[in-house]
Formats: C-alpha cells, sequence, structure tokens
C-alpha cells in the first residue's frame, strides 16, 4: 500500500500572498517612477498595509523587491523610503548610462538570436501603438524597447545594470514632463528603426552610435530641464 503524500495546507495561503506582494509591487513600482510616490517619502508597512486591505508580509515582499531594482532605501533604523535623487551624482548617472546602454546594444548585434530580435520588433510595435497617446505609456513603452535590446545582448549582469539605470532615468523623464513636458524628437523615433536594422544585420559599431546618440539626446534634455527657469515665463505687472 503506498501512502499518499501529504497536503501543504500553506500552499493557496502563499500563492495568494505571493500574487498579494507582486500585484503591490507593481502598483508602488508604477507610483514611484512617475512621481505619484515623490523621491524622499517614507513608506510605512502599516499603512500601507492598510491602504492595500492585506497583511504586512506581502507589503514587506514588495518592498524588498523594490531595494533591490533601487527604488526604495532602507535606513539603518530599519524605516523605509522612496529613493531621493542625489543631484551630485548625475553627471556619474549619465556616463554610466551612455556606456551601458553602447555596451549592451552593441553586444545585442553580435550575440541576438531570432527570438531575441522578434522580442525587440515587438516592443518597437509597442513603442509606436504608444505615440500620441499619453506620456507616460510612450516613456515606459521606450524603456522597454531599450530593455530589450539590452535581454539580446544575453549578459544578464549588464542587463540588470542597465534596468536600474533604466528606472531611475524615468523618474528623471517624469520630473521633466511635470515641469516643462515632454517631447520625442522625431530623429529619436527614427533611430529606433535604425537601431532595429543595425541589430538585425549585426552591425555592432552602428548601433552602438545609435545608442550613444540616444544617451546623448536625453542628456541633452535632462541638463535643459535643470537649467530651465519657470520665473522667466511669468509677467509680473509692476504698474
Amino acid at each position: 500500500m503506498t501512502e499518499s503524500a501529504p497536503q501543504n495546507g500553506n500552499q493557496p495561503e502563499k500563492r495568494v500572498r505571493g500574487e498579494r506582494g507582486l500585484q503591490i509591487y507593481q502598483n508602488l513600482r508604477r507610483e514611484i517612477l512617475t512621481l505619484a510616490l515623490r523621491p524622499g517619502k517614507p513608506l510605512d508597512e502599516t499603512k500601507l498595509a492598510s491602504k492595500y486591505n492585506t497583511s504586512r508580509s506581502p507589503v514587506r515582499e514588495a518592498l524588498i523587491r523594490l531595494s533591490g531594482e533601487g527604488l526604495v532605501l532602507t535606513l539603518p533604523n530599519r524605516s523605509t523610503l522612496v529613493a531621493p535623487f542625489d543631484l551630485l551624482l548625475i553627471p556619474k548617472y549619465l556616463d554610466a548610462l551612455s556606456l551601458l546602454q553602447r555596451t549592451t546594444h552593441y553586444l545585442a548585434a553580435i550575440q541576438r538570436n531570432t527570438g531575441q530580435l522578434e522580442e525587440i520588433k515587438k516592443a518597437q510595435s509597442h513603442f509606436l501603438e504608444t505615440l500620441g497617446q499619453n506620456d507616460t505609456s510612450t516613456i515606459e513603452a521606450n524603456m522597454e524597447f531599450h530593455l530589450s535590446i539590452s535581454v539580446a545582448s544575453c549578459n544578464p549582469y549588464f542587463t540588470t545594470a542597465y534596468k536600474r539605470l533604466l528606472n531611475e532615468g524615468m523618474r528623471m523623464h517624469h520630473m521633466h514632463l511635470e515641469y516643462i513636458g515632454w517631447e520625442l524628437e522625431e530623429k529619436e523615433i527614427s533611430e529606433h528603426q535604425e537601431l532595429i536594422d543595425a541589430i538585425e544585420g549585426k552591425d555592432a559599431l552602428r548601433a552602438e552610435k545609435l545608442a550613444q546618440s540616444h544617451a546623448e539626446k536625453f542628456d541633452h534634455r535632462f541638463i535643459r530641464f535643470l537649467s530651465q527657469k519657470l520665473s522667466e515665463h511669468i509677467q509680473i505687472n509692476t504698474h
């Protein structure tokens, strides 16, 4: 007679908690990336659990995952907050973004397989569909397009670091969007297809050059944002 395997009564509960944690992670991630949750804002586990009508465990799991992506910071006293911006590190950030973008896109042209190329083309189709809808969708789709290229570089270490930089870049895009608007240049849109052509043709040098051009446009846009003086556009009647 064969003994039946013991039933784990905790499995459904763990599965539900895991699904709940994923949902909370996705919601918080979107709020952080779109600046609905501002840099430096405290994240209280108890309040978040109440907000999502759940226990603290799935909230804690979500915060740990966000911390791993650099979007949440846990302090020595174990309090948690949305990762702040350090203006002194922005030049280093822009250097790192440019280098990793160039590297991953260069490698993608060499390493990509047919399936990865198709994923890049799908990401581009989705990006084009978002144009003219809303800026948040376009910013997200632009990020996913470049991330799909990084995946095709076949180096998960580069991709993990690059995704973290893209997350930070998405928050920077929304800073720009919130104060002075944001619009992709026609050249940036056309460069996406040029990138696909270079990667499909295994022209690594061309892919790297286009990636660098893309990164430089981001640099210039954000630097313009930092130098913008909104008071210049305010007419004050002195009479």
